[in-house]
C-alpha cells in the first residue's frame, strides 16, 4: 500500500485543479464576449490592444476583439438613417461637436494612444493598418443647428483646441494630437492651399484611426505609402517635445494644391506611426485615398 505524504498533491486534487483552471478561462471568455454595452466592448477592445502589444507571446496569436460601433446623433430622438443604432441627442452645435469629440477620444484610448504597438512587422512593404471605431449617420433633425446641412471641420477643430475632456485639464486636440492650437494645422494647410473640409449631414461618416508597420515618419513620407494613392502629404514640424505631426490633405494636385483635411499622423510613443482618429466619409473615394492595407476591426 502507498502511503501518502502530508504535503502531497494527490491525483483527485490535481484533477480538480485543472477543473477550477478551465472553469475559470471558460467563465472569463464568456464574460468578455458577452455585450455588456458600449464601455465594456470599449474595455475588451483595449484589453485585447495591449495584450496584443506585450511582446510576450506573437501578435498573430492574440486576436484583435475591437468591433465598429453604430451611432446615430440626433436633436429630437429619431433615427432613420440606421437601425437600431446608438442614439446619441444634441441640441446644440456644442453637443453635436462633443458626441464626435468622445468618439474620437474612445477610439483613440481603445487602440493605445499611440504607445502600443499592436500589429505584426511587414517583411516587404510598410502598410497603414486602419480601425473603423464608429460608423456615424445624422439625423434630418440636426439640419436646422447647420448652415447648408454641413458641419465646417474647422469650426470643429476649433472646438478641440478650446474644450477639455470631462474630468481633465486637457483639451481634445491635446489629447489626440498633442497640439494646443488647431491654428498649426490651418496654417499648413494654408500653405498647401488646402482647406479643413465638410461634413455633409445626409452622408454617413466613420471615424477611423491606423498604425503604420514598423516605419518612422520621415521613412513614410520618403517612400509616399500614402502619396501613391493620390494623398498630399504635408509635414507640419512642432517645437521641442512636440510630436512631428503630418497633415494629410486628400485630393490635392500636383505640388498637394487644392485638397481638404483628411487627418493627422503622429510619431507615438511606441515608436510607431499612427494616423489619429479623424471623420472621414463611409465608403468613399476619400476612405480608399487612405490605401489601408487592413481594417483591423470587426463589424
Amino acid at each position: 500500500m502507498i502511503k501518502i505524504k502530508k504535503g502531497d498533491i494527490t491525483t483527485q486534487q490535481i484533477v480538480l485543479l485543472i477543473i477550477l483552471i478551465v472553469s475559470f478561462v471558460v467563465i472569463l471568455f464568456f464574460i468578455l464576449r458577452l455585450n455588456l454595452g458600449k464601455t465594456s466592448e470599449s474595455e475588451v477592445c483595449h484589453n485585447s490592444v495591449v495584450a496584443r502589444g506585450t511582446g510576450v507571446i506573437p501578435k498573430e496569436s492574440v486576436p484583435l476583439n475591437c468591433k465598429t460601433s453604430y451611432v446615430c446623433i440626433t436633436k429630437d430622438g429619431s433615427c432613420e438613417k440606421m437601425t437600431s443604432p446608438d442614439i446619441e441627442k444634441a441640441k446644440t452645435k456644442e453637443e453635436v461637436y462633443n458626441v464626435l469629440a468622445n468618439q474620437m477620444a474612445d477610439c483613440w484610448w481603445m487602440f493605445g494612444e499611440g504607445k502600443v504597438n499592436y500589429v505584426e512587422k511587414d517583411l516587404l512593404s510598410k502598410n497603414l493598418y486602419c480601425s473603423i471605431c464608429t460608423q456615424l449617420a445624422f439625423d434630418d433633425s440636426l439640419n436646422a443647428l447647420f448652415s447648408n446641412g454641413e458641419i465646417d471641420k474647422k469650426d470643429f477643430y476649433d472646438y478641440l483646441s478650446k474644450t477639455n475632456i470631462s474630468g481633465k485639464e486637457q483639451t481634445y486636440l491635446e489629447y489626440l494630437v498633442g497640439l494646443k492650437s488647431s491654428q498649426e494645422i490651418k496654417s499648413t494647410l494654408q500653405n498647401s492651399n488646402s482647406d479643413f473640409g465638410k461634413i455633409n449631414l445626409g452622408k454617413q461618416y466613420y471615424i477611423v484611426m491606423g498604425t503604420v508597420s514598423d516605419v518612422s515618419v520621415l521613412k513614410w513620407v520618403g517612400v509616399g505609402v500614402l502619396a501613391g494613392a493620390g494623398v498630399a502629404v504635408i509635414v507640419l514640424t512642432g517645437g521641442a517635445g512636440t510630436p512631428a505631426v503630418i497633415a494629410l490633405a486628400l485630393g490635392a494636385g500636383v505640388g498637394g494644391t487644392g485638397g481638404y483635411f483628411a487627418g493627422t499622423v503622429i510619431n507615438g510613443m511606441s515608436g510607431s506611426s499612427y494616423l489619429t482618429p479623424t471623420i472621414i466619409e463611409a465608403n468613399s473615394k476619400d476612405f480608399e485615398a487612405l490605401n489601408c492595407k487592413d481594417i483591423k476591426t470587426l463589424a
